[in-house]
């Protein structure tokens, strides 16, 4: 077996292979632009009402012009311009977001062999696993999450370039991901842990690598100091609010699906308690006492990034935790890359392969139906297209408008047509 996985051109058929029955099996979830998707889509330039070109579209991006909950121009510049060259289609922006995925596995793995000694055959498991992961999925399924995609792909870039010696590359592609999301913070301890085990093997200077690690700060420093400028950091203008009162809560929430990815659970629920106890045993898979420690930093940091963002969906599907997967992507995939470092047991490969599939499949039905009921809606719009008139739809947790559709959502009470919060679909028509 060990015969076969060295000819480097077989493992390359394999990785395709695998990486093209994953775009196959997401071809299932393209179904309809919902949320966030759709509130982009209406915003494009080539859009009539906004009567913008494209390069004042950007610059506004940069300049915080355009209204914003955050700021991350890298990624939404990257989005405006794809966006318009495929006229807003939203099943080519949702495969762009699944090359990046698959392009980012791909490196970390290829990492993986060549930095730290793993066997082919445990670099295809952790290749596997982070594709057929609940995060990946959602983030393949929903394009709005190109922040998280584009940023995952520049630090698998500069993880790559990083473990072949290439470090001034490594510094341009993290500092590309550093403004995409703010999420990149988490390769910190990563980068640190890597940079240490350099230093164990003698054969490397260490004083370029800390030179790399200080231009990365003045990076970061000069991005917050934008980003604070433009969202004051903690204000009640910035989606990552801190309020240290909900850590405990989110930390548990984050905690109890972070092996699945899932949000499928609340507290009561068998797969609560199923998913808190998981995350210890995979935990202690984990082998060394520093690969175990940038487990945890990563972890502990990611509670505080993500305050009050985690909670229970309970057995409500048409809600904002049907994307929680995404949230997981970075996280996830880095902890699994220190994990797959330390040589785990297959035993412990294997407990965390089902799980993570498991959860997977949660997150693949659920979004089906969640994407089923919006294009319900929208043949609904079509039909009553020559009318004119903006449908008002009763869905209290979603306020907002679809211009293009002519699709008003929110709190009426009133209204004929209403989304079945708990199961999914419409009533009233």
């Amino acid at each position: 077996m060990s015969d076969y996985w060295t000819d480097s051109w077989r493992l390359t058929l394999a990785f395709t292979l695998i990486g093209v029955a994953w775009l196959v099996f997401l071809s299932g979830l393209m179904i309809a632009d919902v949320w966030d998707e759709s509130q982009l889509l209406q915003q494009l330039p080539s859009d009539p009402r906004t009567n913008m070109q494209l390069i004042d579209t950007i610059l506004s991006i940069w300049t915080f012009e355009r209204s914003q909950v955050s700021w991350r121009p890298l990624a939404l510049s990257v989005f405006f311009t794809l966006a318009t060259l495929a006229e807003g289609d939203f099943v080519w922006l949702r495969y762009f977001n699944a090359l990046l995925v698959l392009c980012s596995a791909s490196l970390l793995t290829r990492s993986l062999m060549l930095g730290y000694g793993v066997s082919a055959n445990r670099g295809l498991a952790f290749f596997v696993i982070v594709l057929f992961s609940a995060s990946s999925l959602i983030t393949a399924g929903w394009f709005a999450n190109i922040f998280d995609a584009l940023c995952l792909f520049f630090l698998a870039l500069a993880i790559r370039l990083y473990v072949s010696g290439h470090l001034l590359a490594c510094a341009v592609f993290f500092s590309l991901a550093v403004f995409c999301k703010e999420t990149y913070v988490l390769a910190f301890p990563l980068l640190a842990w890597m940079i240490l085990e350099d230093s164990k093997s003698g054969g490397t200077s260490v004083k370029p690598r800390i030179l790399l690690v200080f231009s990365l700060l003045a990076v970061s420093i000069i991005y917050w100091g934008l980003r604070h400028r433009f969202v004051p950091i903690g204000s009640e203008a910035d989606i990552h609010g801190m309020n240290f009162s909900s850590l405990v809560p989110t930390g548990v929430s984050f905690a109890s699906g972070f092996v699945t990815q899932s949000y499928t659970f609340w507290p009561g629920n068998p797969a609560f308690w199923v998913g808190g106890v998981a995350l210890p045993i995979a935990f202690l898979a984990v082998r060394g006492t520093w690969p175990k420690l940038t487990v945890l930093a990563i972890f502990g940091m990611s509670a505080i990034i993500y305050l009050g963002m985690f909670g229970y969906q309970m057995e409500n599907l048409m809600g904002a935790h049907n994307f929680i997967g995404r949230l997981y992507l970075i996280p996830f995939t880095l902890i699994l890359f220190v994990a797959f470092s330390s040589t785990p047991r297959p035993a412990a490969i294997l407990f965390v392969a089902l799980f993570s599939v498991w959860g997977m499949g949660q997150t693949y039905s659920r979004h089906v139906e969640f994407q089923q009921t919006y294009a319900a809606l929208y043949a609904l719009a079509e039909e009553t297209e020559e009318t004119e008139e903006t449908i008002t739809v009763h869905y209290p947790p979603r306020n907002t408008v679809d211009l293009r559709r002519g699709l008003r959502y929110g709190d009426f009470p009133e209204a004929e047509i209403r989304i079945n919060i708990v199961d999914g679909g419409i009533d009233g028509y």
